[in-house]
């Protein structure tokens, strides 16, 4: 009995330069490659690795637990530091908590002066 007939063995053939082959690979010279366990952000402001200043806390919500001693005046400054600080995106969270808790301070206040005391106390 014979053999059943094999397909015809292909080779693959080397690129011809010019016809879409592509230069092999090199890293630049100018960044060297870290050495396994490098990190190579180390130090970064905005790598999420860092610590955040005032105790870790950020910022942001020092201002906001400070604003219950201090009479919502630290919420002005996160509301203010707001638009202003460009330093780590992880300090925004605390600064928008003192954004809202000025808006919702200034509401009371406003309430507070407004309506007259007797209105608010009822004497029976």
């Amino acid at each position: 009995m014979a053999a059943p007939p094999t397909a015809p063995q292909m080779e693959m053939g080397k690129p011809v330069p010019g016809q879409g082959s592509a230069p092999p690979f090199e890293p630049a010279k100018a960044y060297p490659y870290p050495y396994p366990g490098q990190d190579t952000e180390a130090g970064v402001r905005g790598h999420g690795y860092d610590r955040l200043p005032c105790c870790g806390l950020g910022i942001g919500w020092v201002l906001f637990i400070l604003g219950f001693i201090f009479g919502a005046i630290p919420w002005y400054a996160g509301a203010l530091l707001l638009c202003f600080y460009k330093r780590d995106r992880r300090e925004k969270p605390g600064f928008i908590a003192c954004a809202v808790a000025a808006v919702i301070g200034t509401i009371l206040i406003i309430i507070a002066v407004v309506v007259p005391s007797e209105v608010r106390v009822h004497h029976y």
